[in-house]
């Protein structure tokens, strides 16, 4: 918003030029009003009117101007002489500098006005390239899952022994369709995710929650996280935690995320999940014994996709969306993450929640 309307600023060049023509009128002295200061005065209104209102502005004040101005010269006119010169000359020039003052104002502002225009083109642009791109990636796919779906479905029925006995190698062949299909499931869903995300789909639905209960939960749904072979698991969940108030699924999300990403890059270790108070919230901590996180990594860890040319992420899988994921997750529940990282050492993930969502 201007600091001064439209209106102001013309209310403000009309009382100057009506306060310079008082003086020019009502001069008691006759020197005084032939000073050149008084005539000079005009210019201000003009200037101003030029550069606020363009030319259309600076031609009406000028006009104006020379309308106040002309009675003054024949008021004290006193016949042709030199000096009457120099009176014509200062009102052709009063015109002169409010035209082209408000000629080059309206081209500024031609100017920025096509700036902001082609600004706005071009937001509108990435929108709907960016809306095009998440519909793409939910339709694609919802279209991937739902095969993938019934493969995981007819493999469990094979495991279970619906179709007749299984030999140990085909136990073995269908436990890895199994493996790698609940993988592809869930890359699928972290797709589907990120396109909700990205086109503002996901709701905040905040509830009162019990920590503990909450982290019953994460165990008994993630249960296959922490089955990992030379990995060992220690909580530390402080008793008696205030009430969250919060969107539980969400914030099991991003628990799933953590975790998940410390189970990943620990080969051989320990992961400590830490749950306390902190700062009138909830801080949850989530460190493990990893190959850590290189210093160069850490400004961009949170961006989507910037881990896949990673020689990391070659190795040990994934696509980078969790660490986005969580972040955007976080954003919509008021909360805030820290990472603090040594490579060779580990990582520990620091999330905050406030009690209450400010």
């Amino acid at each position: 918003m201007p600091l001064i309307n439209n209106k102001s600023k013309t209310g403000f060049v009309v009382l100057l030029v009506f306060t310079i023509s008082f003086l020019h009128y009502f001069t008691s002295m006759r020197q005084i009003y032939y000073h050149i200061f008084y005539r000079e005065l005009y210019f201000l209104p003009l200037i101003l009117a030029g550069f606020w209102f363009g030319l259309k502005g600076g031609i009406i004040t000028s006009l104006s101007v020379t309308a106040l101005y002309i009675p003054v010269v024949v008021l004290h006119w006193e016949g042709f002489s030199p000096d009457d010169f120099d009176k014509i000359l200062e009102i052709l020039l009063f015109n002169a500098v409010a035209v082209g003052l408000g000629f080059i104002s309206d081209r500024e502002k031609a100017h920025e006005e096509a700036r902001i225009d082609a600004e706005r083109r071009a937001r509108e642009q990435a929108e709907s390239a960016n809306r095009l791109k998440s519909d793409f990636l939910s339709v694609v796919s919802h279209e991937l899952r739902t095969p993938l779906i019934s493969i995981i479905g007819y493999n469990d029925l094979l495991l279970d022994g619906v179709a007749g006995g299984l030999a140990e190698e085909q136990i073995d062949a269908l436990r890895r369709i199994d493996k790698n299909s609940k993988n592809l499931l869930e890359l699928i869903n972290s797709m589907i995710d990120l396109s909700r995300l990205e086109a503002d789909q996901l709701s905040v639905e905040s509830k009162e929650t019990r920590i503990s209960d909450l982290i019953e939960e994460v165990k008994s749904e993630n249960s296959s996280l922490f089955e990992k072979p030379g990995v060992g698991f220690v909580w530390k969940v402080q008793p008696n935690l205030p009430l969250l108030h919060t969107d539980p699924v969400k914030l099991k999300v991003i628990l799933k995320n953590l975790i998940g990403n410390a189970v990943k890059f620990t080969e051989k270790g320990s992961i400590t999940i830490d749950v306390h108070s902190h700062n009138d919230g909830i801080e949850f901590s989530v460190s493990d014994t990893g190959i850590g996180i290189p210093p160069e990594m850490l400004p961009i860890i949170f961006e989507p996709f910037r881990q896949l040319e990673s020689p990391i992420t070659r190795t040990h899988g994934g696509v980078g969306l969790g660490l986005y994921m969580t972040r955007r997750l976080l954003e919509m529940l008021g909360g805030e993450i820290t990472v603090k990282s040594e490579p060779g050492l580990g990582s520990t993930f620091c999330v905050y929640m406030p009690a209450v969502r400010k």
